[in-house]
This record gives structure tokens, sequence and C-alpha cells, in this order.
């Protein structure tokens, strides 16, 4: 079995989206031959869900952007100080020195941070992490057989070590941007930052075997910078442990719900997950259905649509379109409870925010649609990878206006009416987009070294 050393600064974040690719890599590339080693930062804490993943997980000292200066000015003071003073002040525990800067909750410290990124985050906050990781994956690579690095960002530091793991072993490389570098469309610097930081992302990347993405739109737009590269989209995907509903039900009632054709009452729509502060905006979708009904081309009784996880602005938006009646906020619910509903609803809603920078982005929840075998309504902008994906695989509608949302819904209403139910009829492979298929086709490019 070849070994591989993953670098992967979001990994023990187990319910972030950022992590859940590279745990997927950690859990399912030795079944394809390749044994992970993953290279860490220590934050302070270990998930119980990590012995789950059967590899070995090298922790390393980490110090964020907030602590390194804040530590520097602390030992300044101290050297004021008497020497008994320094020891009594010098010892902080674990969990006080490792501290995830994304977490930090002091606003005066955040603002001077942000105003400071421009000069100190270059490439980013977490670059104090480079030489613990650097010496980690080194001492590996003398004591044992290493045959290839994957990195992935963000944060770019993870490609910065890399590169230079690269070039002092000559190791196959993939770098993996779950997000673009330079031409991230949500990051923006100065002209002067943006200067230095393409002309790193050059040189970082001059030598990669392999670059990935997660669409294919983005592998475009990246080969528009980095023509002499290769590059390889891998979609990320739904990991079928996550959706292990036959250990909360009996598996007859699974099946029923599943492939369930009962007759009911109500068209059930459902959401679940972040607005992201309102820019995933249901107005769209509230607005069509006022509208149909006022045309008597729906019956608004006939509806339910209910919302779990982030409420913004839900009740008011309801209200302004007079569905208020129909909209049921749930709240938070456990996930176990969330694929329940979704399993008992008619319709899966996927809302995204309606701009352009979304174009090239698939939100990860598509993926665990697909596996739930149910009919997707997503709302969106009106072009893009999300769009081009319902398409192709026809597991729904894709509504990127009024109109084009009040055309959806009448369908899914017409057949309702009809049937009682709405039949699921995409021409998907669920199998094609999973997390143990996007883990084989990074085993499939690990492969193309021997």
């Amino acid at each position: 079995m070849g070994k591989v050393i993953l670098i992967a600064f979001y990994f023990n974040q187990v319910n972030e989206i950022a992590s859940k690719r590279l745990r997927a890599l950690a859990k399912y590339l030795p079944q394809y031959g390749w044994e992970p080693i993953v290279i860490v930062p220590d934050l302070g804490f270990i998930p119980e869900e990590n012995a789950d993943l059967n590899c070995r997980i090298i922790y390393t000292e980490y110090e964020d952007m907030f602590s390194h200066f804040s530590n520097k000015f602390k030992g300044n003071l101290n050297n004021s100080k008497d020497n008994n003073d320094k020891s009594s002040h010098s010892k902080e525990s674990k969990d006080d020195k490792l501290r995830d800067s994304s977490s930090y909750s002091n606003p005066i410290a955040s603002k001077a941070i942000s105003l400071a990124g421009e000069i100190f985050a270059y490439p980013d906050g977490m670059k104090y992490w480079y030489e613990s990781a650097f010496e980690a994956a080194s001492r590996i690579i003398k004591e044992e057989k290493i045959e290839a690095i994957i990195s992935s960002s963000w944060p770019i530091t993870c490609h910065t070590i890399a590169k230079d793991l690269k070039d002092k072993y000559n190791l196959f490389w993939i770098a993996d941007l779950r997000d673009l570098w330079n031409m991230n469309p949500y990051v923006s610097h100065t002209f002067i930052r943006e200067y230095f930081e393409r002309r790193l992302e050059l040189k970082t990347f001059e030598k990669t075997d392999v670059l990935t993405t997660t669409t294919d739109l983005a592998a475009d737009t990246l080969a528009t910078l980095h023509p002499n590269n290769r590059i390889v989209p891998i979609l990320s995907g739904y990991d079928e442990d996550d959706l292990s509903l036959e250990e909360l039900m009996l598996k007859d009632d699974y099946d029923h719900l599943i492939n369930s054709h009962d007759t009911h009452d109500k068209l059930k729509f459902i959401y679940a997950g972040s607005l992201y502060g309102g820019k995933r905006d249901p107005s769209n979708l509230f607005n069509a259905i006022c509208q149909l009904e006022d045309e008597n081309k729906v019956d608004s009784s006939k509806l339910s649509i209910e919302f779990y996880g982030d409420s913004t602005n839900l009740k008011e938006t309801a209200e302004k379109y007079g569905i208020l009646d129909i909209v049921d906020i749930g709240g938070k619910i456990s996930h176990e409870d969330v694929l329940k509903k979704q399993l008992e609803s008619d319709v899966l809603l996927l809302i995204s925010w309606d701009d352009e920078k979304e174009r090239m982005f698939i939100p990860g929840k598509i993926y665990e649609y697909f596996a739930l075998k149910k009919p997707v309504l997503s709302i969106g902008h009106r072009e893009g990878s999300l769009k081009d994906l319902i398409e192709e695989t026809k597991v729904g509608y894709h509504g990127s206006d009024l109109e084009s949302t009040k055309e959806a819904i009448l369908k899914f209403y017409n057949e309702f009416l009809e049937k009682g139910t709405i039949e699921y009829d995409a021409d998907v492979n669920i199998e094609d987009y999973s997390m143990k298929n996007m883990a084989k086709k990074f085993s499939d490019l690990l492969n193309d070294l021997n």
C-alpha cells in the first residue's frame, strides 16, 4: 500500500463543510491502496470521530496570528519582571495557547487583525503553522517510504508547506483547491497585495503534478492562470456514513420513506441549513407562490414549506408575501431529525445566493439530496455549475428568477394534485456523487506516479 501525506488545516472541525472533503479522503483512500498520514494543527481538541477514520493523524503545534503577536508582546512585558514573575505567567494551559483564530471572539482584536491582514496575514493568518507542519512531514518522509503529498486549501499555507516538501524531496504532489486562490470571487485585496499574491500563486504551483478543483467551471477558470498545469476537477459528494438512517429506524420504514408514494393533503417543501445572513433569500419562492395564488393557479392551503436551522428574515419575508400561514419555521434540530423530515417531504429546497460570484460553486447539500432520492427545487443564479448539474441529472428544477420559479412550482403542484405525490425520475447514479468515489478519483491520480 502506497503512503501519502495529507496536509489539512481543516480536519478536526467535523461539522464544517471545509473538513468533510479531507476527512473523507483520510477515511476512503485506504480502500484504494493508499495509506494517508494526515498532518493537522493541534487546536486543543480531538474529536471522537477521528478514532473511526482508521488512519494516522499527526497533531503539530499551532499558533494563530493573534496569539503570535500577543505572545511576543507578553514576552516583552515579562522581560521587565523578575524570574519568579516570569515563571508564574509563562505557564499557559494547552487550550489557552492552541486557539483557532476563526473562533476568537474579541471584537477589537478581530478588527485589528482585519486591518493588519493585508500586511501580516500573507498569504493567510495560519502561516505560523508552517514550521511545525513542515518539520513533522519531513521527519516522516525521512523515516518512511512516502510516495506523494496532497495539500488542500484554504488556507494557502497548506500549499506552501507542500511546495517546499516537493522542492526538497521531489515527491508527487497534488494541490487541491476547494476554493480558488487569486481567482476566488469572494476574496479581494489591495492592488499591492494582489500583485504579490498572484506572483506567489504562480511560483507555488509551478512544480505541482496535478491541480484539483471541485467543479468543471472552477477548473476552466484556474486554467486561465495556470495553462501549463494539469488541472482535474473532482467533485465532492455525500458521505454514506452521514446518511446511515438504517440505524435510526427499521429497515422497512427506511425503504418506505425513500420510495413512499402514499398520498397526503399537502405538497411539502423543506429547507434545512444556513441562509447566510439573508444571502440565501427565499423571496422568489414566496413571491412565486403568492402570484400563483393570485392567478388562481395554486391553492396555497395545499402547500407546506418547512425551514430548519437558520431563520434569518423568514417570518418577515413570509408576511410580506402573505404566506406566513403555510411557512413552518422549525429552528435548529439534529441532523438525524433533519434527514427524517427530508425523507418525509415531497420536494427538497436548495436556496443559493443569486450572485455572479456563485457560478463556479456547487453547494454540498445537493449531493446529500442525490442520496436521499428526492426531487429538488433549486433557486439561485441564472447560470453556473449548480444549474448545469441539476439539468444534467434531471433531479429537479432550477429557478433563477420569479417566472422560472413559478413555472417549477406549478409543475410540482399539478403533479401533486394528479398523483398525490411527486415522483423521483432523476437520471443520476448516486454512487458517482459519493465521497467514496471522490477518494477513488484522487487514488487514480496517485496511481499515475507508478
